[in-house]
Order: structure tokens, then sequence, then C-alpha cells
């Protein structure tokens, strides 16, 4: 493996090229310093972490710089036999590729059990800082609600509970993470069931990218309530419900960018290094 090409991405790709070069790997970018797509070699890459998520606005690959990137700008121009690293939703433009007569294998961050965890971790620290910096409590003697019991649900949820919170609710639609919950020391409950503890809650952290907080459950919230929406879009509510309401919800995507970049680069760089030792052998 002789050179890697950081492709777009935020603070955390940024790290990550980084921490690449402290390694001794010889590294490139693009979109991450002003003119560096005009050094960047992009035939010459082995290796192309774009970024996770994968998430791109009016078809192009996000930016630290703000440089106008597609995905074809650089797809275009790798090797035959590169190998790419990135968030899922990359995988028709490679495809389109391969069917030009490249053979290009794409290996996706979320192929790492061990990334996904840390990467929830550092969402679940980062969404109880938040809670604390929004409602300026400690979490000790509250009683909050985590909707879903994925990963980062319940990496959140055992540090409220670490806290000292009175009362850790999970709510979920299957029966088995609810017995997860409870044998992880949570009290559990329905989702559907949520209206029934809902003048209790004083905070609600939303991991479940779905209209899970249906109107019956926001009308029956206490007005000092912090609903913390921690999911990707669509989100756990509707707008039309929550604007009626005067209800607003804090949006806070992309925790562990804003939260812990260096971090959050850390857990990339992991996969990568296991990816690299991998394709050595």
């Amino acid at each position: 493996m002789k050179k890697i090409l950081v492709v777009g991405g935020d603070e955390r790709a940024v790290h990550l090229a980084s921490l690449l070069e402290s390694a001794g790997y010889e590294v490139g970018t693009i979109g991450l310093e002003t003119g560096d797509e005009k050094t960047a070699e992009i035939d010459q890459a082995d290796l192309l972490l774009f970024p996770y998520p994968f998430a791109m606005k009016n078809d192009c690959v996000p930016t630290y710089t703000g440089l106008t990137l597609h995905p074809s700008d650089v797809l275009d121009h790798v090797k035959s036999d590169a190998i790419i690293l990135s968030g899922q939703g990359i995988d028709s433009y490679v495809l389109a590729q391969n069917e030009s007569g490249k053979h290009i294998t794409l290996c996706y961050y979320a192929g790492s059990d061990a990334f996904l965890q840390m990467n929830a971790d550092i969402s679940a620290e980062a969404s109880v800082y938040e809670a604390m910096q929004r409602t300026k409590k400690t979490i000790m003697n509250m009683t909050v609600l985590v909707i879903g019991y994925g990963l980062f649900g319940r990496a959140t949820a055992r540090r409220l509970k670490a806290l000292g919170a009175a009362d850790v609710w999970v709510a979920a639609r299957r029966e088995q993470p609810r017995i997860q919950a409870q044998n992880d020391g949570m009290r559990a409950i329905a989702i559907a069931d949520m209206p029934s503890i809902a003048e209790r809650i004083a905070i609600i952290l939303n991991t479940v990218p779905a209209h899970v907080m249906e109107r019956s459950f926001l009308n029956a919230l206490s007005k000092e309530a912090c609903i913390l929406e921690l999911a990707s879009a669509p989100y756990g509510f509707a707008k039309a419900d929550a604007e009626s309401l005067d209800i607003h919800p804090l949006i806070l995507p992309a925790l562990p960018a804003k939260y812990a970049p260096h971090t959050a680069a850390q857990a990339l760089m992991n996969v990568a290094t296991e990816l690299i030792a991998e394709a050595s052998k």
C-alpha cells in the first residue's frame, strides 16, 4: 500500500490524514486544504478514504474547504485496482466505474464491529454532554428516556445510568431489546406506550430515524422537557406535530465530528489500517 488519498469530509478527515502521516503513510488529500485537489495525484492512490457517513449534498462529496467535488471527479481517475473505504451510499458510483472495466474494491467502515462500537461510544458521550449543556443541570436524579436500544442507544443509556439518573427508561419496538435493557438495569417500555410515562420525563434522547414520537406523546410531555434528536433524517418526530405544539427538538447531527473529531478520526484510522494489513497479506 503505497499511497492513501483522503477524499473530502469534515474535521475528522483532517485529523485522519494527520494520523496516517504520523504513522508513516504517504497521504494526499482532496477538499481538506485549499488547492489540495491540484496535487492529489488521484491516479497514484492505492487506497481512497471517503467520508463517514457518506452524506452527499447537491450530488457532491462534502469537503472541509467547500470545494465542489462530485464522486466521478475522483472515481474517473482512480487506478483500476484501487481500494475504496467509505460510508454507505457510494456503491452506485463505484459500480458504474467497474461496469466500464475497472476492478475497484469497495469496503465500508460499518463493516467493522469495533468501529461501530467506538463510534457509538463517542456519540453517547457527546449526547450526555449536550443534554447537560442544554438543561444546565446534572443528570443525577433525573428521569430520562432513550428511544432505541442499538449500539448508540445502549451506550447512551449506560452513561446516563452511571451518572446517577433516577430512572433511565428505554423505549423499543421489539421485545428483545427491551429485555436487554432491563437486564442492563434500565426500565423498558414499548414505543407505543411512551405517552403513559411522558409527563415524568425530563430529557428524551432519540436514536431512531423514524417518526416514533407521535403527537400523543409530544402533547403529554412537560413544558420543561428537553428533546435531543440524535438520529438522522427523517428524525423521530413529525415537524408539523412539533410546530403545532410549540415543541422544538434539538437536532444534533454528526456528534463525533463536533464533539471529539480527533477520537473519531482514530476510529476511522483503525479501520483503514486493518484494511491495509489485510490487503498486504
